[in-house]
């Protein structure tokens, strides 16, 4: 049993089927959502982008930390349960190992991401014309320091509010 999942004894429950949605794209955070069991799938506008079956992963984090809306939605592939975590500051309150578990989720989140970023560029650094341009976008993305991001084009400034 993970950490976060002793530490979440005693907290509520939610049950989700398959097709629930955790959490919607847009929608104001206001809970933490610890995995328990299930399957489910994140998805930002109508990409996959992730895929989280570990009990002990954690669902809503990066609303919570950054103090947005959800970027993305969370939908239940499989029946699962999670635990909710309504007052997340209390809940880690000065908990080092609590935050240090959050952390590290966050770590091997970013550490598949780079890899990934790693290997898109090595692929298509030398490929000239527009697409050199991606090996930039995909360096600055990478290891850039970055403004707060604003959702949006010019064609669709607002897409989620």
């Amino acid at each position: 049993m993970t950490p976060l999942l002793r530490a979440c004894r005693g907290l509520p429950k939610r049950e989700l089927a398959a097709g629930d949605v955790l959490m919607a794209e847009g929608q104001q955070m206001t809970a933490l959502f610890v995995v328990v069991s299930g399957s489910f799938v994140v998805t930002r506008g109508s990409s996959v982008v992730a895929s989280v079956e570990e009990p002990g992963a954690v669902l809503g984090e990066t609303a919570f930390l950054l103090g947005t809306a959800h970027r993305a939605t969370v939908t239940a592939t499989a029946p699962g349960v999670v635990h909710v975590v309504s007052d997340i500051e209390e809940f880690i309150g000065d908990d080092n190992e609590r935050v240090l578990e959050i952390a590290r989720i966050l770590a091997r989140r970013l550490d598949r991401l780079s890899t990934y970023l790693g290997d898109v560029r090595s692929q298509y650094s030398d490929a000239g014309g527009h697409l050199e341009l991606l090996d930039e976008v995909l360096a600055e993305l990478a290891f850039g320091q970055q403004p707060e991001a604003d959702p949006g084009s010019a064609r669709d400034p607002d897409p989620l509010y």
